[in-house]
């Protein structure tokens, strides 16, 4: 559930929602945070970090991310708490709300490219951008 104090951030042309500013403890900044609760840049005055949510908050989750799957991976999966014997897989998101996402297998078998794993939101490091080393 993404927190209270997270403050929702929406286009004006049409009110999609973007993003979130994220307090960093210091009056003046936050940090600008995509729609599964990871960071899109560096804390930063707000109003810098809303015009880049607008920009760019969206286009960030089209991409390859990283999580932590079973294999074979079933449809319902819940991920939030992965086993440790789970590897990580490359996943695209496939819905992202206040409450939760949804991942894919990026690559598969024609069965398991249709099933989708839960997760919590914010993701925390439940979903990376980069490979895990």
């Amino acid at each position: 559930m993404i927190p209270t104090d997270w403050h929702p951030v929406h286009r004006p042309e049409d009110g999609e929602h973007v993003g979130y500013l994220v307090p960093d403890g210091s009056p003046d900044l936050v940090v600008p945070t995509t729609l599964v609760g990871t960071a899109l840049g560096p804390a930063q005055e707000r109003a810098t970090a809303t015009a880049h949510l607008r920009s760019h908050g969206l286009a960030a989750l089209d991409r390859r991310w990283w999580c932590r799957l079973p294999a074979p991976l079933t449809d319902g999966t819940d991920a939030g708490q992965p086993a440790e014997e789970w590897a990580w897989s490359a996943v695209v998101l496939v819905e992202a709300s206040p409450t939760g996402c949804r991942v894919r297998l990026e690559w598969g078998e024609p069965a398991e490219l249709r099933a989708q794993a839960r997760l919590p939101v914010p993701v925390g490091d439940l979903l990376l951008t980069d490979p895990p080393a």
